[in-house]
């Protein structure tokens, strides 16, 4: 109190674009304290302080005495990560939606997916995403390229004219995304609790040629309500009851597909495991139908029992891909016993093998096998110093793993 007037001090925040009070203090110099301190908290862009002066009567004017705001940090580009080991021919922009495709997109763009917590299926039917991933820097445009350039080799035609096609089809895929955002006020909302009335409606405004592509954009504006893929997932699969029409069920399972192509979904799913080794054949039991259910997490069982009565072929490709994926790369099946790698993939092969002792995954297991044996042999001869003749293995010793 000053000659009949009375201080305080307004705390105020911007966090992610709304001014609140955070709090009133007595000192100045506790509100700066507290204003500087919010500041580098996640989120908070601002902070004001306000000094209010209140006469005896009441009467209070304001003045802000500081503002600050937060620096702005600039991020770092998004690349595309991995690369198009394998080529998918688009000749329609159908084509691009299909498993295959969505399975490449998914390690090209996992950074900017991981990012915004969506899946391929979100990425590809959301018109906000797929702006986002044209301002991303050169994402597209490099993605783009990469696999017009495997197409071209795998067709035998010049480069120049396949990135064209391919960039054609990109654009179409981008316009029909694009169309809906704008006509999606004049459609019916997804409702998990009248999924069959939904359909219905969409297929009678928009007609069987646009109802698939429809309901997946629908349930895309749903799914960003949904702060991460494995909630998306977990309630998806949970939607997914036998008497559920199947033509929603192929739709659902897609996104639930998608879901899987990262290798900590796959950890999360299959629960802690005490080396990949384990992993593997926790995995290749379940892919043969012999994992115990009441081990398994529910998410994982839910998967499971989808796979069994034929609604999750496309779930049960992706964990196959993912297996082979992890078996083919240089990693021992220990890390904390690399010497053990032998026993290790023998236990491996052994629950990799079926009821007719046939190999989960054919040739490309058996690809798999023979170049990690190759490895096993080149690391024991350069063990014994023989280090030429361990450089020159893989072209003279073809491992029979059968």
């Amino acid at each position: 109190m000053v000659k009949n007037r009375q201080f305080s001090y307004e705390t105020l925040v911007c966090h992610e674009g709304r001014w609140l009070i955070h709090c009133i203090v007595p000192e100045e110099e506790d509100a700066v304290a507290i204003g500087r301190r919010l500041l580098t908290e996640p989120g908070n862009e601002e902070i004001k302080v306000v000094r209010n002066r209140t006469m005896l009567t009441g009467f209070t004017t304001k003045r802000e005495i500081l503002h600050e705001v937060r620096p702005a940090i600039k991020e770092k580009a998004m690349v595309i990560k991995g690369r198009v080991d394998r080529s998918v021919v688009c000749e329609e922009v159908d084509d691009i939606y299909a498993l295959q495709s969505r399975l490449i997109m998914g390690r090209l763009f996992r950074l900017f997916l991981e990012k915004y917590q969506i899946t391929a299926t979100e990425l590809l039917h959301n018109w906000t995403y797929l702006r986002k991933l044209s301002d991303a820097g050169n994402m597209l445009h490099a993605a783009v390229h990469q696999v017009a350039l495997a197409q071209a080799a795998e067709l035998n035609i010049p480069a120049k004219e396949r990135i064209h096609h391919i960039e054609g089809l990109v654009h179409q895929a981008m316009a029909r995304a694009r169309d809906f955002y704008a006509e999606r006020r004049h459609l019916p909302r997804f409702d998990t609790a009248n999924l069959d009335h939904v359909s219905r409606r969409v297929h009678a405004r928009c007609g069987p040629e646009n109802h698939v592509f429809t309901m997946r954009c629908l349930l895309g504006q749903h799914l960003m309500g949904y702060g991460s893929v494995g909630g998306k997932m977990e309630m998806l699969l949970t939607l997914m009851t036998e008497d559920l029409d199947p033509v929603l069920g192929a739709l659902f399972e897609g996104v639930v597909a998608d879901a899987l192509v990262t290798t900590d979904m796959i950890k999360d799913l299959i629960g802690p495991q005490a080396n990949l080794a384990q992993s593997l054949c926790s995995l290749a039991d379940f892919l043969h139908g012999r994992g115990d259910v009441k081990r398994m997490t529910p998410n994982l069982a839910r998967i499971g029992a989808l796979i069994e009565r034929g609604a999750g072929e496309s779930c049960r490709l992706i964990l196959v891909e993912r297996l082979l994926a992890e078996l083919k790369r240089d990693h021992p099946l220990d890390r904390k016993c690399p010497e053990a790698d032998g026993a290790l993939l023998d236990s491996v092969i052994e629950h990799l093998r079926g009821p007719s002792d046939e190999l989960l995954g054919g040739e490309a297991a058996e690809a798999a096998i023979a170049d990690r044996l190759v490895r096993q042999r080149q690391a024991f001869l350069r063990d014994l110093g023989m280090v030429e003749v361990a450089d020159q293995l893989p072209g003279k010793w073809k491992p029979n793993v059968n």
